[in-house]
Formats: structure tokens, sequence, C-alpha cells
């Protein structure tokens, strides 16, 4: 695969995932209060349940199971969309949109998980 490829791959994977995840940056599973942390790293801030067990806040699971379930519906329609619409005037607009909508987003880790071909 050339650079120009890779780029292309890079720019896409990010346009997709803006387009299957956009309404849920919209949902609550974004609002709420943040935490103030005075490590920086959460592990002095807790999490108390309904029985008195303190948690620290990064290992409490702050998804549901009905959000992550939701979460992975959106991401099939997202990509069942795509492989379907993808080569549509419409679509293309839609993608190119989309990833100038996400274009500040940090890299993630799908460079490390790449594996070189000999």
């Amino acid at each position: 695969m050339t650079a120009d490829e890779r780029l292309v791959a890079k720019k896409m994977a990010k346009a997709l995932a803006f387009l299957c995840l956009n309404e849920h940056f919209k949902l609550p599973l974004h609002n709420g209060k943040n935490p103030v942390s005075k490590t920086g790293d959460y592990t002095d801030v807790f999490v108390t349940d309904a029985e008195g067990k303190q948690t620290t806040w990064c290992q409490t699971c702050r998804v549901s199971f009905h959000e992550r379930d939701l979460i992975v519906q959106d991401v099939t329609k997202g990509i069942y969309d795509f492989l379907i619409n993808v080569e549509t005037e419409s679509y293309i607009y839609r993608l190119k949109e989309a990833y100038l909508s996400c274009k500040g987003w940090k890299e993630s880790g799908y460079k490390k998980r790449m594996k070189k071909k000999h």
C-alpha cells in the first residue's frame, strides 16, 4: 500500500467513525459533570455505589450495556450505509463533510496495530 493510499485510508477511517458515532456526541452519554482530579489520572476521584463501596473513577464502567448496544447498532448502521452508498454523489459529499468535521481529532492507535507486510 502506498503512502497516498494510507493517507486516504486514514481520512476515510476518521470520516466513517464520525458518521457512525456523530449522534452519540449529542446524546446524554457525554452529558453530566466532569470530576476534578488533582493527580490528573483520576485515581483520587471515587464513585460510591448504593452499597457504600468506593471505586476509583478510572475503574468504573461509564457506559451501560444498553448504551454500548446502541453504539454498536449505530456503528453497524453507519458501516452498512457506507458500503451501500459510498459511490453515490450525495454520500461522497457527506463523507467529505464528515472528514472536515473530524479533521482535528487526535490520531488513534491504528498505526500501532497495523502489521507490516514483508
